[in-house]
């Protein structure tokens, strides 16, 4: 179903995406070593890879870095790959079949505990993560097939540059194992990988880069009327152009717009409510982990840009009207993470703005619990 909100795993269920698609599978097939799929938040990143790899039938290890922020020392290479033993565990289970494994292993992600992984960790035989990793590569070489181990919203994983000496070390002495990351454009590509940093052990390696943007209003058009075609529920073209100017292409709240309507039977209005019900505390609880550093200034500056103000100078002296005199290297510092982190964008000619259509909403509330 195109408005089911889960990550797809079926081609049908996947909206477009053909040339993305299209690129992921011959990195897989030509043995990549990385590949990296980026863009702003909630544009199917997820979706793209779960789907490629199910058309494959090429078994792999989801790892989802959020769910282990919980515990950080999680995060640790030899903490995370511990799963991939158990994973493949599952794939012999299911005998090859890829669909059922799927289904299986996701199944058993989603209901993995995190307090009895730590014990299961600390109880267990120490071993590196590079010899997990060479276990998966000839796990695969024997079954003529390759391993993918996915590392899901990877800029999570920054604060343990092993990954970064992993990964490199693996592009080099493993051919059955690919590494696929996703994150948001900035983050996963420098603060994480640091492909640009000649310092960093993957600066200047082979990778294929794939970049998922927002829908453009065409495709928003044709993926809600798709969608709503497929589950024969009639939506007038007035509702849904006027969904699509408020979601602006963001994949994520189209498909949950379209959710609401043909799973609950909601009107156009009562499904934008519930859209906002459900975006906005989750934005503010994204935003909250940046702005927590100085949280004024950060949300003054937001709610700069969700007025409308667009260059540096005037946001500038709307957020000095609210908190006092910023430095000029510590203003551009917050503007630098809100583009860093994915929730404000700047255009060629200077101009910044929102990425996300319903974060102005989100900054409302911020700027009541912050008193701007």
């Amino acid at each position: 179903m195109l408005f089911d909100r889960r990550p797809k795993t079926r081609r049908e269920d996947f909206y477009d995406r053909e040339g993305e698609l299209k690129l992921f599978f011959k990195g897989i097939e030509a043995g990549e070593g990385l590949i990296v799929v980026y863009g702003v938040r909630r544009t199917g990143k997820t979706s793209l890879v779960y789907v490629g790899l199910s058309e494959l039938n090429i078994p792999f290890v989801p790892i989802d870095a959020r769910r282990f922020l919980v515990d950080a020392s999680l995060l640790h290479p030899r903490n995370l790959l511990w799963v991939i033993e158990e994973i493949l565990k599952q794939y012999e289970r299911s005998q090859g079949r890829v669909k059922e494994f799927l289904s299986k292993v996701l199944e058993y992600v989603d209901s993995m505990d995190l307090g009895i992984l730590s014990l299961r960790i600390r109880g267990r035989k120490e071993r590196s993560p590079s010899e997990v990793l060479l276990y998966a590569d000839k796990w695969a070489r024997e079954r003529k097939t390759r391993v993918v181990v996915l590392l899901d919203e990877a800029q999570e994983l920054r604060i343990y540059p092993q990954w970064r000496t992993l990964l490199a070390w693996s592009m080099d002495n493993l051919e059955n194992v690919t590494f696929v990351v996703t994150g948001s454009e900035v983050n996963v590509l420098n603060d994480f990988l640091k492909l640009n940093k000649p310092e960093s052990p993957l600066f200047g390696r082979a990778r294929l880069k794939i970049r998922l943007g927002t829908f453009s209003k065409e495709q928003s058009i044709d993926f809600l009327k798709k969608g709503f075609a497929e589950a024969r529920v009639f939506a007038r073209e007035e509702e849904i152009e006027d969904a699509i100017n408020i979601f602006n292409g963001i994949v994520g709240w189209l498909t949950l717009y379209g959710y609401y309507r043909v799973t609950y039977g909601l009107s156009h209005d009562e499904a934008l409510k519930h859209v906002e019900k459900e975006a906005v505390p989750l934005l503010v609880s994204e935003l909250e982990k940046l702005v927590n550093y100085s949280p004024r200034r950060y949300v003054a500056v937001l709610h700069a840009i969700s007025l409308g103000l667009k260059f540096w100078k005037e946001i500038k002296r709307f957020t000095e009207g609210i908190v006092g005199y910023v430095p000029d290297n510590r203003f551009n510092s917050i503007l630098q993470n809100l583009v860093k982190y994915g929730f404000v964008e700047r255009t060629e000619n200077g101009k910044y703005r929102p990425i996300d259509p319903l974060l102005p909403k989100a900054v409302e509330v911020l700027c009541k619990k912050y008193g701007v």
